[in-house]
């Protein structure tokens, strides 16, 4: 091809004019030179003929060259080539791969049923039909078909859409019963295949999740699989893939049937001993009932404690490497360590590896309660991560059913109050309805009204403004020495939020907060002053009448007392009034406030709070505001038992107590009658407490 180089070399355009001529001498010298190549050169077949010549003249070098003579091997070659395009190789090359697996042929039929059994729109009868021939076309082969990639969906379609008695032998096959791989192999295969390697493959643990999912009732098919994960659920709660099996299979299955795993977490030293201690706790009364089995193992055998961390530390930081943190399981895990550990080995094992994971964790009750006991026994850097973490997510988590408990502890034991109003608290400025807002006058909504009424949200806010070392207002019988902020609270929150923690440096005990409770308290609860006390005023009869709210409206008028909050209270007293006696029946609907369940105890609570304080005729009082107000109405106000519930707290207060006696006097009478009993017989203990608050 050398002459062919240098002739193309030669060739030049010297104007214009010539560039088409000198282009179509370029072709033509091409053309000649490489017929006389393929000529000279024997591989390439005979000489090229006229009919070569003529091809390359006219043009038509898209189609392929044939060599063949005659008519009836062009034709043939001809089909052949047609065939052989680019997606059909792929396509011959895939069927060619495919046939050499095992049951090929089986599972190509499979493909077709289960192409049809997928259809949504199918009826029962015709489901069953078709699940049922899957069955019996896979039966046999499932845990071959299973580990097959693009055969594993069959295998859940069976155990999806089979009846009972398919999905039962299916299960049985499955975990080495009746046929399949699990007998009849070398020990070398049998190793790999069996139920819980099955979990461990990629495409295949979907027919394991399949099986839990749909044979959680199934009394038989429960305790197969329990029986052949028995042993390997170590193993298989830190696998990638493993994992997603057990955390379903604690979801579905009963307790009863997966306590045996779960124990497996523990380590040897509790799977050993646990069975010979376990007995001897129940048979007595256990009076601290949030006790794990853990806790109550190790508190009966000290001995073993040690070992068990050490157990759950490896199985725990394995879990961590591979970011499990979002497994119910795993948060339950952390909870049982967190349990029997120390305060030292959660300062420095367990928080330092969970700060960046603190949003997975709050999902759950357990995983909200490690989060709380690490910012109990945190570090000031570690908090300080933590915080990081919850930034933008106060709102949510406070209204979420278990996350509120990890806002309300960090609040309790962090002392930079300043970086908690930055993380924390400035996003409660924000009406989260921002946008809706803006064509709405401002005055209607207030930012936190959806945490004052909810029920989580709620405790957040008695938490800042309760004091601390305050006493109940109402004599308790069952613990006098409970501090007023505790009795907003159940057990289960008391012992999380347990106050003063402390960790062993140099031998001694040291508190992990440096700041007083109630010197913390104090500061964060300036920072929201503002947006109770504006909530409190736009939305009073809202707050009055909700179970919830109406502790926040109590609280704040003891914390921050002022005539605008008492003037919105009174003013929703006097509305309800009005529209109780309206004629219209849309508008009776709602009790007046002094008859609502909830309501009338507002009133009572403040008044019972003024009762112990010594209040001057100029000094701020509800009581004087309410007597100028209602001093009319006392008669309708104590028409109800509930009204005089609330006319016989006034009478307790001082300042009020002999103009309230004066304006009573006329009703006397009237209210002596009702607390004998009315017409129809009924007695009002509210008024028979009101006459004898008069006497």
């Amino acid at each position: 091809m050398r002459p062919l180089t240098r002739r193309l070399d030669i060739i030049t355009y010297d104007n214009e004019d010539k560039k088409s001529a000198h282009f179509f001498l370029k072709i033509e010298f091409c053309r000649d030179s490489i017929v006389k190549y393929l000529a000279s050169t024997s591989a390439m077949g005979p000489k090229p003929n006229d009919k070569l010549r003529e091809k390359y003249g006219k043009g038509n070098v898209s189609k392929k060259r044939t060599f063949s003579s005659t008519k009836e091997s062009n034709s043939k070659g001809d089909k052949e080539s047609a065939s052989l395009t680019p997606a059909n190789k792929k396509r011959a090359l895939k069927a060619e791969r495919q046939s050499h697996r095992k049951h090929a042929t089986t599972v190509r039929s499979a493909k077709e049923i289960w192409n049809d059994l997928r259809v949504k729109s199918n009826t029962a009868e015709t489901t069953s039909r078709l699940a049922t021939e899957l069955f019996d076309l896979l039966k046999g082969k499932m845990m071959e078909v299973a580990m097959q990639h693009d055969a594993s969906r069959m295998v859940q379609a069976v155990i999806q859409f089979g009846n009972e008695m398919e999905k039962r032998e299916t299960v049985k096959e499955l975990c080495g019963k009746n046929g399949g791989m699990g007998t009849g192999v070398s020990d070398k295969n049998s190793n790999t295949v069996n139920l819980a390697e099955l979990c461990k493959i990629q495409y295949a643990h979907f027919v394991v999740l399949k099986m839990i999912k749909y044979c959680a009732r199934d009394e038989e098919c429960v305790r197969l699989i329990v029986k052949n994960l028995k042993n390997h659920i170590t193993k298989l709660s830190v696998h990638a893939v493993g994992s997603r099996i057990v955390e379903l299979l604690f979801a579905n299955f009963p307790p009863k049937s997966t306590t045996p795993l779960k124990h497996e977490l523990y380590g040897p030293q509790y799977s050993l001993f646990a069975s010979t201690t376990i007995p001897e706790n129940k048979a007595k009364p256990d009076k601290d009932t949030s006790l794990s089995p853990l806790k109550s193992f190790v508190d009966s055998r000290p001995d073993k404690r040690e070992a068990i961390l050490a157990h759950l530390q490896t199985i725990l930081q394995k879990g961590l490497d591979k970011s499990l943190t979002g497994f119910a399981y795993f948060h339950s895990l952390l909870q049982d360590y967190v349990s029997i550990a120390s305060p030292n080995d959660i300062r420095d094992f367990l928080t330092p590896a969970l700060v960046d994971h603190t949003l997975h964790l709050l999902s759950t009750r357990a995983g909200t309660r490690v989060v709380a006991e690490c910012a109990a026994y945190g570090t000031v850097k570690d908090r300080k991560k933590m915080l990081k973490c919850l930034k933008g997510y106060t709102r949510s988590s406070l209204l979420h059913r278990d996350a509120y408990l990890a806002i309300l502890r960090m609040v309790d034991v962090m002392d930079d109050t300043v970086l908690v109003n930055k993380m924390l608290l400035a996003e409660l400025h924000q009406n989260p309805n921002a946008d809706a807002s803006k064509e709405q006058d401002e005055e209607t909504s207030s930012p936190i009204l959806d945490l004052i009424l909810s029920d989580t949200g709620s405790k957040f806010l008695l938490l800042l403004l309760v004091p601390k070392d305050d006493l109940p207002i109402t004599d308790d019988s069952i613990n006098p020495s409970a501090k007023r902020w505790q009795k907003y609270l159940d057990p289960y929150e008391r012992e999380v939020l347990h106050q003063n923690p402390t960790v062993i440096e140099h031998g001694e005990s040291v508190p992990t907060s440096k700041k007083d409770d109630e010197t913390r308290r104090q500061e964060l609860v300036v920072y929201l002053k503002d947006l109770l006390t504006d909530a409190c005023t736009k939305h009073t009869e809202e707050m009055m009448r909700s179970p919830v709210g109406s502790r926040v409206l109590s609280e704040v008028c003891e914390a921050f007392p002022s005539e605008e909050i008492f003037s919105s209270i009174l003013q929703a007293c006097a509305a309800s009034m009005q529209d109780a006696m309206s004629d219209s029946d849309e508008e009776k609907n709602e009790l007046s406030m002094f008859e609502d369940p909830v309501g009338h105890l507002v009133l009572k609570h403040l008044f019972l709070h003024e009762s112990k304080k010594t209040l001057d005729e100029d000094d701020l009082s509800f009581s004087h505001m309410f007597y100028s107000k209602f001093h009319e109405e006392f008669g309708k106000i104590a028409s109800s038992n509930r009204g005089a519930f609330v006319l016989a707290a006034l009478l307790k207060v001082q300042c009020v107590m002999s103009k309230v006696k004066e304006s009573l006097k006329k009703h006397k009478s009237e209210i002596s009658k009702r607390a004998l009993g009315n017409d129809d017989g009924d007695k009002l203990v509210g008024c028979r407490i009101l006459v004898e608050a008069l006497s």
